[in-house]
């Protein structure tokens, strides 16, 4: 009986293993992705920032 229960405990073992295994790789993905999209919509902001003309009032001025 020892045995199988080692055997039980040992495949048990390993399922969860692999299930929380899985489900790493699908948080990676997922964070991977989001990271992707935000930095594609603040390089897009910033291009329409620079497209933008400077008021008269601050044309000239020194931003220190």
């Amino acid at each position: 009986m020892s045995k199988a229960a080692d055997a039980v405990r040992e495949r048990t073992a390993e399922y969860l293993l692999a299930t929380r295994l899985e489900q790493l790789r699908e948080q990676a993905v997922t964070h991977t992705e989001t990271e992707t999209a935000a930095a594609v919509r603040w390089r897009d902001r910033l291009r329409e920032l620079v497209a933008r003309p400077l008021d008269g009032d601050t044309a000239g001025a020194v931003i220190a």
